[in-house]
């Protein structure tokens, strides 16, 4: 019944884990927080007993965890579902590392540059997404999900097509901290909107000019004091998001260019996409990533159990 515990969710990626009490219908009765899994490695099982020990006290409930946790240092490694591969195939596939616990498997394509991709977690997302926006499931679409591993997808119907992942936001940790660029590390997070568009601007700029050569004016331009140290943060991350969005899109030209471009993410990431998809002609949909993942496990906890009865 609603209200009651049901099962566990548990969204376990490289740096954070959240594990939500839920009830049947997927609402989140209580959350917690943990280490994400580079950190657990080889404490996987020791650190989800001590955080759900309490919930567990009245009696085993099933638990579906998505992420990193399913990675080749994580928990178990899950498989990877081959594209064009359909969403609600995730819990027909879903690996059981201990009774009543089950890891969702990733996803592998080959991408629009003719390359190998992997995606673990976004998978999950992308699920629960369709759930908060039912649009989201017809014709062909374009989703982008920012964070440290960018992904661009395109779906058919609800089946993932292919997908491109571009580490923007690891470029951008990696330049504010291990380079001269941005040096100041306590400003990196101060975001000033009017040197993040000026960013942006400068990367639709000369667009045959490679992004090599255009990254070293976040240093340049603050000293010559048009930009601050706050601001050189936030102009480096309009050129980065900038780059990255107006290089997929064209990769993705075949899908229709009427439609809105779906940005699945933390919300300040996702108004930053959204800013710079809007400034390159498209309009775009933000979805809260931790809802979207929290649904998407919800689905496949709701879908297992149909399996099993």
């Amino acid at each position: 019944m609603a209200n009651s515990p049901a099962f566990i969710a548990g969204d376990w990626g490289t740096s954070n884990l959240t594990l939500a009490l839920c009830d049947a219908d997927g609402h989140a009765l209580e959350t917690r927080k943990g280490p994400g899994a580079a950190e657990s490695r080889g404490h996987f099982a020791q650190i989800f007993d001590e955080l759900a020990a309490s919930w567990l006290a009245g009696g085993p409930l099933p638990v579906v965890l998505s992420g990193m946790v399913g990675s080749a240092f994580g928990w178990h490694e899950a498989p990877y579902l081959s594209c064009p591969a359909g969403l609600h195939d995730l819990a027909r596939d879903l690996v059981m590392v201990r009774d009543g616990v089950g890891i969702v498997p990733g996803m592998r394509c080959t991408n629009p540059l003719g390359a190998p991709d992997v995606m673990r977690g976004e998978e999950t997302q992308l699920l629960g997404a369709q759930m908060l926006e039912t649009t989201l499931s017809s014709g062909r679409q374009l989703v982008c999900m920012p964070g440290t591993h960018t992904k661009w997808v395109s779906l058919n119907h609800g089946i993932v097509q292919e997908f491109l992942t571009a580490p923007t936001g690891e470029l951008f940790a990696l330049l504010c901290e291990h380079s001269v660029l941005v040096r100041d590390k306590a400003t990196v997070m101060v975001h000033d909107v009017h040197d993040f568009e000026r960013g942006l601007a400068e990367s639709a700029r000369h667009p045959d000019v490679s992004l090599l050569h255009r990254l070293f004016q976040s240093r340049s331009l603050r000293l010559d004091k048009q930009l601050s140290a706050q601001g050189a943060a936030s102009w480096m991350s309009g050129l980065l998001i900038g780059t990255d969005v107006g290089g997929a899109l064209p990769l993705f030209a075949g899908l229709d260019a009427d439609n809105p471009v779906y940005v699945i993410g933390a919300p300040h990431l996702t108004a930053s996409y959204a800013l710079a998809i809007d400034r390159r002609g498209r309009t775009a949909i933000q979805i809260d990533g931790a809802r979207a993942a929290l649904a998407g496990l919800a689905l496949v906890y709701r879908e297992q159990e149909r399996l099993l009865s």
